[in-house]
């Protein structure tokens, strides 16, 4: 039998930069979760199977995903995906701007900007 051995997350910078606010790490779906607290703040993905996908997905709602979306202006409309009251604005790991879009996003989390981040399903009641 052999042992298996844990991948290492995508995109491990963002969880460095994010340290200082001790994020929840969770894993599922082919997909790293970073938790504040209850609120379920972004994915990342990296998936050989699914490449045009990948990178760092916010959460948040469609209440805030257009003033969101303008901290990233080059950012393609087929990034921004809405779905009922949710909304993820996906900055893609093939664009030749995602590192800088990535270190934006985590300034924006470590400065607690409200529109990043959603209450997970369980927390709404």
């Amino acid at each position: 039998m052999t042992k298996q051995t844990k991948t290492p997350p995508p995109f491990s910078f963002v969880i460095d930069e994010l340290e200082s606010i001790r994020p929840t790490i969770k894993r599922a779906f082919g997909f790293t979760y970073l938790y504040l607290d209850e609120k379920l703040l972004c994915g990342l993905r990296n998936s050989p199977k699914q490449p045009s996908t990948n990178g760092i997905w916010l959460f948040t709602t469609t209440d805030h995903i257009d003033s969101l979306t303008q901290e990233f202006p080059q950012l393609p409309r087929r990034c921004l995906w809405r779905s009922g009251k949710n909304a993820w604005v996906v900055l893609a790991s093939r664009l030749e701007y995602f590192e800088e879009y990535a270190f934006k996003a985590c300034e924006l989390i470590l400065n607690g900007d409200n529109r990043i981040g959603r209450l997970t399903r369980g927390k709404l009641r």
